[in-house]
């Protein structure tokens, strides 16, 4: 949300509503009250927006100055506090947002890059993790292949044969569901070791630590997927 776009909102309402309450000091309704209040009116839809952007939990409509009630125009205040706060409180408490735990990858993953994590090196960190998977990959299928044609040829959904052993999700081969799974691992599979694997290998720019993290947890998806398949061999 722009924030200054939203505290602008909220401030106007709040002079509306001081306005209404100035038009009718002698406690008598009044075509001057009346107009503000049309204008606080218009502006209630767009005011339940930003409030409830501000509290999920905050769904109450809020009522035009009109019901003389101090309640709304108390939560137009706290909202617009929290609004002034909200980059301070960023800054000093982080943000609330989850974080990825990057040692609870998987550990084949983690465990390879974290040897060149902390030098800042990133992509490399990236390229020995994805390093670390495709051997671990390729032994467990007893291929020769390597990188992203090890990936085309051990997660295929086509029977295994002497050249070309596969690893398989347990189930019905027949059914749409295990298609279904052993297709996504398949493609990531092949994905990542065309988009990040031969990238890390190639490129020189170096990589974010939020890009690299990334990076990392689609090799960790990949990881525990490949733990769940088994050796089938003709």
């Amino acid at each position: 949300m722009n924030l200054e776009w939203a505290t602008g909102k909220l401030e106007e309402y709040l002079r509306l509503c001081e306005g209404v309450r100035m038009a009718t000091t002698n406690e008598s309704w009044n075509p001057r009250a009346n107009a503000i209040n049309q204008q606080a009116e218009l502006m209630l839809h767009t005011m339940d927006r930003i409030l409830q952007w501000i509290d999920p939990s905050d769904t109450s409509k809020l009522r035009p100055p009109s019901y003389m009630s101090l309640n709304g125009e108390e939560r137009v205040r706290r909202a617009l506090g929290a609004l002034r706060d909200l980059a301070e409180l960023e800054e000093n408490m982080g943000s609330t947002a989850p974080e990825l735990v990057a040692d609870r990858l998987h550990p084949t993953v983690w465990q390879s890059a974290a040897v060149t994590w902390n030098t800042g090196q990133y992509r490399v960190a990236v390229g020995q993790a994805s390093l670390a998977l495709a051997t671990q990959i390729k032994a467990r299928a007893k291929s020769r292949l390597n990188d992203r044609r090890l990936m085309q040829e051990v997660f295929s959904t086509n029977s295994p044969s002497d050249r070309s052993p596969k690893l398989h999700f347990e189930g019905d081969r027949d059914d749409d569901t295990w298609r279904s799974r052993q297709e996504g691992l398949h493609l990531l599979a092949q994905g990542a070791y065309a988009g990040i694997r031969n990238i890390s290998a190639h490129e020189d720019e170096e990589w974010s630590e939020q890009q690299a993290l990334e990076y990392l947890s689609v090799l960790s998806v990949i990881a525990r997927w490949v733990d769940e398949t088994e050796l089938i061999e003709p």
